[in-house]
C-alpha cells in the first residue's frame, strides 16, 4: 500500500494519545481493541486466546524477567539525567503494541515488520511523560494533596499486588508515574498555556488548514468511480456551466445554492435520498482531494468558487462562516496543541541515553511472551470451572 508509512504514523501517533492520560492498565494487553479506554483503570484477568501455543510461560520467574530478560528496575534510557525503568517503558511499549495489532492485517504486515517504530514511538512516549514531570517541578507545578490522594486511591482499588504487578511487573513507584499522568499533564497545561484570543485561534485554524463548505457535485464517474463516456462527461460540463451561471447571478445564493444542492447534486446521499451532508463540511489539511481543498481555502465566507474539477467531477463551492461549535472544538484544542509544541522543544533539548538492554530487545518477541505469560497467570489463578478455552493462533 503507497500510504501505509503515513497511515502507521497517524494510528501510531493515536496509540501516543490514548496512552496520553494515564491508566490503561489491564490483565489482557494483546486484546487489539483500538477503542480502548485509557482511564478505564484495572480490568479482571483476561488471557488472549490468540497468544502463540509454543511460548511456554515460566511463572517462576517475574513477568517482565521472562518477557524481555530485565527486571522491573532495570533502566532502559535516562532523560536529562532522569532514569526510566524497564517496568514503566515495557508498559508504554506494550500499549503501542496493543493499539497497533488490530490494524496491521489491514497492511498484510505484523509487529516485527514495525518494531523498530514501535520502539522509537514508546521512547518517545517515555520522553514526553518524563519532561512533563520535569517541568512540573521546575514551575512548582506538582500534584496538589488533593491529586495525590485521588492517585493513591486509584491505585488501591486497581490492587497492586493482585492485578499491576503480577501482570505487569510494574512497582509502586510506576503505578504512581502511571497513575499521576493526567494531574502532571494538567497542572503543566495550566501553567505553561492560556485560552486563545479571537485572533488566536483564527490563527491556529488557518495554520490547522481548516475551512467549511458546501459544494454541489456533478459526478463524472460511475459507482465504481470509472469514469463515464465521454459524451455524458460532456453534458455534465455544460450542466456545471448553466449551474455556475445560474448561481452567480442569484439575489439570494444561499436559499438557491441549498435549493439546486439537493435537486442535482451527486454527493453522498442517505437511503430516503436526502443529502448525507446538507450543512456542509469542516475540513482540514489533507482531508480532501487536493483541487477542493486548494479552491474551499482560497474562498471568503459566503464567496462561490468557479467550476471545480477532481477525479469525481464538476464542483461548484460556496465557503460557509466557521459555527460556534467549530470554533469551540478548535478553542479546546488550542491549549494542548501549544503544550505539545513546548514538548517537542524540550524534547530536542533533552539528553537521551539508551540502555544495552533497550538497543537488544527484540519488540514482537516481547510481546508474544508478554501475551503468554499473562496468559498462563491468568489461567493458573482462574478457578477450573471458569476457565475460558484457549484457541491456537499467532500473535501479532
Amino acid at each position: 500500500m503507497k500510504n501505509w508509512k503515513r497511515l502507521l504514523a497517524l494510528l501510531l501517533s493515536g496509540a501516543m494519545a490514548l496512552s496520553l492520560f494515564a491508566c490503561s492498565i489491564t490483565a489482557n494487553p494483546t486484546s487489539g481493541d483500538p477503542s480502548a479506554d485509557p482511564s478505564a483503570g484495572i480490568s479482571s484477568p483476561n488471557p488472549d486466546a490468540s497468544a502463540s501455543p509454543a511460548i511456554e510461560a515460566d511463572l517462576s520467574q517475574g513477568v517482565l524477567e521472562f518477557s524481555a530478560g530485565v527486571s522491573p528496575t532495570d533502566a532502559m534510557l535516562t532523560i536529562n539525567g532522569d532514569e526510566v525503568p524497564a517496568d514503566l517503558f515495557l508498559y508504554m511499549l506494550a500499549m503501542n503494541c496493543m493499539n497497533m495489532q488490530s490494524y496491521l492485517p489491514y497492511f498484510s504486515m505484523t509487529l516485527a515488520d514495525i518494531a523498530d517504530t514501535l520502539l522509537e514511538e514508546s521512547i518517545s512516549m517515555a520522553a514526553y511523560h518524563v519532561l512533563i514531570r520535569q517541568q512540573a517541578a521546575k514551575l512548582g507545578c506538582l500534584p496538589t494533596d488533593a491529586q495525590n490522594a485521588e492517585i493513591r486511591t486509584a491505585i488501591d482499588e486497581a490492587g497492586l499486588e493482585d492485578n499491576i504487578t503480577p501482570y505487569w511487573g510494574l512497582t509502586a513507584d510506576s503505578a504512581e508515574f502511571l497513575f499521576a499522568m493526567d494531574a502532571y499533564y494538567n497542572n503543566v497545561l495550566d501553567a505553561t498555556t492560556h485560552a486563545p484570543s479571537e485572533q488566536e485561534l483564527a490563527d491556529y485554524m488557518d495554520e490547522q488548514g481548516v475551512y467549511r463548505v458546501k459544494h454541489i457535485l456533478l459526478k463524472t464517474v460511475d459507482d465504481a468511480n470509472q469514469p463515464l463516456p465521454d459524451d455524458q462527461i460532456a453534458e455534465k460540463k455544460v450542466q456545471a456551466d448553466d449551474l455556475l451561471a445560474e448561481l452567480q447571478a442569484a439575489e439570494d445564493l444561499p436559499t438557491l445554492f441549498d435549493q439546486r444542492m439537493n435537486e442535482l447534486s451527486e454527493d453522498g446521499r442517505n437511503d430516503d435520498g436526502t443529502l448525507a451532508a446538507p450543512d456542509g463540511y469542516l475540513a482540514t489539511a489533507g482531508q480532501m482531494v487536493a483541487e477542493f481543498e486548494q479552491a474551499g481555502r482560497a474562498l471568503k465566507d459566503g464567496e462561490l468558487s468557479g467550476i471545480v474539477e477532481t477525479t469525481y467531477g464538476y464542483h461548484v463551492l460556496l465557503r460557509l462562516p466557521f459555527t460556534d461549535e467549530d470554533k469551540a472544538q478548535y478553542k479546546e484544542a488550542y491549549r494542548p496543541a501549544a503544550l505539545d509544541e513546548l514538548v517537542a522543544q524540550w524534547q530536542e533539548e533533552a539528553v537521551i541515553t539508551r540502555a544495552d538492554a533497550l538497543s537488544s530487545l527484540n519488540v514482537s518477541d516481547f510481546y508474544d511472551r508478554l501475551a503468554a505469560y499473562q496468559q498462563a497467570l491468568a489461567e493458573r489463578d482462574a478457578p477450573a470451572e471458569s476457565a475460558a478455552p484457549i484457541e491456537s493462533g499467532g500473535v501479532g
